[in-house]
């Protein structure tokens, strides 16, 4: 198992030790599940309805001008 220095403010450690601690469990116990957690989260396959549904808008589509465009059409 590998060890890393990760430089914090006091305040986000003192949170951090202070939240574990009413967790029952430890700082670094904490942080090593929720890197655990993130790269399961990121190697999990996609949804297959997800994967279907990539690539339908184009990219060159300013979601903000169409949501407003299509407003003004609902209401005009």
């Amino acid at each position: 198992m590998s060890t890393i220095t990760v430089p914090l403010p006091d305040e986000d450690l003192d949170f951090l030790r202070a939240y574990t601690q009413a967790q029952g469990t430890s700082a670094e116990a904490f942080l090593a599940r929720q890197a655990h957690i993130l790269r399961m989260h990121l190697q999990r396959r996609l949804d297959p309805a997800v994967v279907e549904a990539t690539g339908i808008i184009e990219p060159n589509v300013d979601p903000l001008i169409t949501h407003r465009s299509h407003l003004e059409d609902k209401h005009a």
